[in-house]
């Protein structure tokens, strides 16, 4: 291994993403690719370098790419306020239990019809993962679940290309398709807004949760720097607890992730019951830096071979599961009497995640759920990664026929 191509290789995984974020915010081309699928493109570039014979340590960037996505999921978690879950209305409460129910059960239906062809309990438990919070879960649990870079690798490119086209349909026909189907909750006249006065606390309340989760925040004294860093050595405190549990109860660290994934999501999740902690700005922007970094050293790791054989059967296999969660949830939320404009959220709640609510509630002219949206989301960030992973443990007990 190259020492000097070792340390550009880790100085790429920090700084890059930064650059990134910088241009996918300017470039309308670079928006709608993504900055986890541009890290993901700029990773696997790197990747070629080892193909010539002389490279980088790349167990070094996939143990990188572990400790990143570990630390991200505390910093997500924190900046989660369950308490607001109570401001559910009942419609909403069910249609996102109805999208955990789809997500769950569409993936162990996969499980079992997959089983014989391929090994696949790892990418159903990322499958639950993603469609109840989104990609830091559905990271979080391949990372746990040991299914390697190239299947986590191309679990995300599988999920940005059927992804994508599910979300141009979300914010085009999509609400017209749902309030056909479903019924259309009947909604009071307005009176159109003065713009001479300030802004309603309803309507503060769904900007500042949309701007929570978002990379829109900006640092301004060093307070905010300093809160941010309190924040990180929290996210370290979890990671370090279930380093520390691994290594009294195994013997060893790194062989089994689960306390490590336990300590972090229940960690994340207690402490962000602090009001101080949980208020602090830029706490999830932080998080999802860390996913970037991670989407960059972990496609920086993967062996081409490995790879491409393993993009075709992954890609079947979430397109087949993305369709089906949402066919499933919209016959669920049809029997259970849930309106198409509560469907629609509660099913983008659960596919993407807090940061896609706005846009889509935007397109269906329903601004007034991106609050109960964003709480949706949030929470299911906050159960989807240990869900993912308990099932997913379970059907590895399951034998192939």
């Amino acid at each position: 291994m190259n020492t000097a191509l070792t340390v550009i290789a880790l100085l790429a995984i920090f700084l890059l993403p930064a650059g990134i974020v910088f241009l996918v915010r300017r470039n309308k081309i670079l928006g709608a690719i993504g900055a986890i699928a541009c890290c993901y493109l700029v990773g696997f570039a790197f990747s070629t370098i080892g193909l010539s014979g002389v490279g980088y340590d790349k167990n070094l960037t996939t143990t990188v790419a572990y400790v990143l996505v570990a630390l991200s999921i505390p910093l997500i978690l924190f900046s989660i306020d369950l308490r607001s879950v109570k401001k559910l209305t009942k419609g909403t409460v069910v249609g996102f239990s109805l999208a955990i129910v789809s997500a769950i059960a569409v993936a162990v239906a996969m499980f079992f019809i997959t089983i014989n062809f391929f090994p696949c309990a790892d990418l159903a438990a990322m499958t639950i993962g993603l469609y109840t919070g989104g990609t830091p879960n559905m990271n979080a649990i391949g990372a746990a679940m040991n299914a390697g870079s190239e299947t986590i690798s191309a679990a995300n490119v599988s999920d940005t290309l059927v992804g994508g086209i599910y979300f141009l349909f979300l914010i085009s026909v999509a609400p017209r398709v749902y309030r056909f189907l479903l019924r259309r909750r009947k909604k009071k006249q307005q009176p159109l807004p003065d713009l001479t006065e300030p802004p309603s606390e309803e309507n503060k309340e769904e900007e500042e949760k949309k701007d929570d989760f978002t990379f829109g925040f900006s640092i301004r004294d060093k307070k905010c720097v300093l809160k941010l860093l309190g924040a990180f050595g929290l996210s370290v405190l979890c990671l370090g607890v279930g380093a520390l549990l691994e290594l009294l109860i195994e013997g060893t660290v790194g062989e089994n992730l689960l306390y490590i994934l336990l300590s972090v999501s229940v960690g994340g999740v207690a402490i962000s019951f602090i009001r101080p902690v949980r208020e602090i700005k830029g706490e999830y922007a932080l998080g999802m830096y860390f996913i970037l970094m991670f989407s960059l050293a972990l496609s920086m790791s993967i062996d081409w071979s490995v790879f491409l054989s393993d993009i075709l059967p992954t890609l079947a296999f979430f397109a087949c599961a993305q369709m089906s969660v949402i066919l499933v949830h919209l016959i669920l939320c049809r029997i259970f009497g849930v309106d198409g404009d509560t469907a629609i959220i509660t099913s983008t709640a659960g596919v993407y995640g807090p940061p896609f609510i706005a846009p889509v509630a935007k397109a269906a002219g329903r601004s007034d759920l991106i609050a109960p949206g964003v709480i949706c989301g949030a929470l299911g960030l906050a159960v989807g990664t240990v869900l993912g992973y308990g099932v997913g443990m379970l059907l590895l007990l399951v034998p192939a026929a």
